[in-house]
């Protein structure tokens, strides 16, 4: 992530992003001041082995994936990439702008790969379940409280 606007930018989606999640998990949870806590975008931003990416269209933030890579939490070691984030907006939904962020995020980053569905996102599982093919064969895993999808990219 190159810029401060596009860094402020995806500080003002990830609310966004953690509003949609809550849905699913109890995981977040709103403070005193009205934030989502824990908070991980400064964690994450600040980790050189990571990238982020804003997801635009036309000018607008529409988006962003976060990719972990190296020693990343909750990443297995028998993989080069952890997909641990990944959000389009809601104006920007079934338009295929995710489709195209995914496999853009995902040919930029050849290797092994891990993400995780939080269990009870349909949506979500819908959404890899369709756009995985498109670039690898991949297998699903239960896990923690998600479903767990390991692919070779």
């Amino acid at each position: 992530m190159e810029s401060g606007r596009e860094r402020d930018a995806l500080r003002r989606l990830v609310p966004l992003y953690v509003h949609d999640l809550s849905r699913w998990t109890d995981h977040y949870a709103l403070d005193a001041d009205g934030c989502w806590q824990p908070d991980y975008v400064d964690d994450f931003l600040s980790r050189a082995e990571c990238a982020a990416y804003l997801i635009r269209v036309d000018d607008a933030a529409a988006g962003f994936a976060w990719v972990g890579a190296g020693d990343f939490p909750h990443k297995r070691p028998d993989r080069d990439f952890r997909l641990a984030e990944f959000f389009v907006a809601m104006p920007f939904r079934r338009a295929g702008v995710g489709r195209e962020a995914a496999l853009a995020v995902l040919d930029v980053h050849g290797g092994s790969w891990q993400l995780e569905v939080v269990d009870g996102n349909e949506p979500a599982l819908a959404f890899w379940r369709a756009v995985l093919p498109l670039r690898a064969e991949h297998r699903e895993e239960p896990g923690d409280g998600e479903r767990v999808f390991l692919f070779e990219a």
